[in-house]
């Protein structure tokens, strides 16, 4: 049986400290409810099975609420739920319920993020880092980047060359000012042979042929 060893309350919110190491974070509504102090012997499996059923409604409708701002990651979903203070069995079900009624599904989610993002000029290595700090699998992540338009992202590196070059000081030497935007498109995510072909067709001012 574990033991309540500190009990904290910050506005509306008590924060409890279970046998020194796992802090739960509880509601008042929750703790009039069933209160507890510092010394009380705490069974923390039963007592998120007892939380859940009082939490799930109201996570559930939370989570919706998230969703129809934007779209979001499972992960997302669960880190949100988490700070706003539910349990991590009751963000699991949430989880399950969204994924079962088709309202959450990370494929579809990196597709979209994954278009979203090339269209504000962002690269593919970026986009990648993006969804893997979403959450989204390899696998789920690799399947975005490939359905990325390889000639719409070769135009958005060669605009943003474009606008490099609007910045060259008029005396900066060629290598530098290439060497400069290969850096710009780099930290935007671009690969080296497209940051090539941009500033190729962007310096040269010629139309880039692609292959048919």
């Amino acid at each position: 049986m574990d033991v309540i060893t500190a009990v904290r309350k910050e506005k509306r919110t008590f924060y409890l400290t279970v046998n020194d190491s796992e802090t739960v974070k509880i509601p008042s509504a929750i703790m009039r409810e069933r209160p507890m102090t510092e010394g009380t012997e705490f069974d923390l499996e039963e007592y998120d099975q007892w939380l859940m059923v009082r939490q799930y409604r109201f996570a559930l409708d939370r989570a919706v609420g998230y969703l129809a701002a934007r779209p979001c990651s499972a992960k997302e979903i669960y880190d949100k739920l988490i700070r706003a203070g539910y349990r991590p069995c009751t963000c699991d079900m949430v989880l399950y319920k969204l994924r079962k009624e088709k309202l959450l599904n990370d494929e579809e989610f990196a597709l979209q993020w994954a278009e979203i993002r090339a269209r504000h000029r962002l690269g593919p290595q970026r986009i990648r880092q993006e969804l893997r700090r979403k959450g989204i699998s390899e696998e789920q992540t690799q399947l975005a980047i490939e359905a990325l338009d390889e000639d719409e992202q070769l135009q958005s590196a060669i605009t943003l060359v474009k606008k490099g070059l609007l910045r060259a000081k008029k005396d900066e030497e060629p290598r530098k000012t290439a060497a400069r935007l290969a850096a710009m498109l780099a930290r935007r995510g671009y690969g080296w042979e497209t940051a090539k072909k941009a500033i190729a067709a962007a310096i040269n001012n010629e139309e880039v042929e692609f292959d048919e």
